[in-house]
């Protein structure tokens, strides 16, 4: 759908520099509009629920920084050759924008999946994993992922350290009476 939409913004450009305006409104005019419908498009109907990377402040000084950029793009348009063909791939660059303000589109793997919680969970699994809680650098924790879940990932893996353990610890003891 992104891409739909980076085709139609770019063609929306070259139709404003071709058709509506002409000269140097309608190079500053197709290229402003174009990346910003892209831009819009972008941050209205991606999933970036991960809220901003940057502070409000400075992702208003960096898509300043963006419109000073391309203002000068536009400026030096004679110095471009084909300059309607290289900027009709301008809306593009509202990829990087996005990225840099909101971070990374995150991708959801099965890692991330929260492992459902054994019943074998008992008040010691519960009491070893307050410590564990206690401990720097710990290896579920991740910013906004809720402390149950964290939980879940703890006890998973201990789970899974346990049975090798316990498999161990019952071949030592000899084979089962019956």
């Amino acid at each position: 759908m992104k891409y739909i939409a980076l085709i139609v913004a770019m063609l929306s450009g070259w139709v404003i520099n071709q058709y509506l305006l002409g000269a140097a409104p309608g190079a500053f005019v197709s290229v402003l509009f174009a990346y910003h419908f892209f831009l819009v498009f972008l941050v209205g109907f991606m999933d970036w629920s991960g809220g901003f990377n940057l502070p409000v402040n400075k992702a208003v000084s960096v898509h300043g920084a963006v419109l000073i950029l391309l203002l000068g793009f536009i400026a030096v348009r004679s110095y471009i050759p084909a300059f309607g063909i290289v900027s009709a791939f301008v809306p593009a660059f509202a990829f990087l924008e996005v990225e840099l303000i909101f971070g990374k589109q995150r991708k959801h793997h099965e890692s991330d999946v929260v492992p459902a919680l054994p019943y074998s969970a008992s008040q010691q699994d519960y009491s070893e994993f307050l410590h564990y809680l206690k401990q720097p650098g710990r290896q579920f924790a991740k910013p906004g992922r809720p402390m149950q879940e964290e939980y879940g990932f703890w006890l998973a893996e201990r789970t899974k350290t346990r049975r090798p353990n316990q498999a161990a610890q019952g071949s030592a003891n000899g084979p089962p009476a019956h």
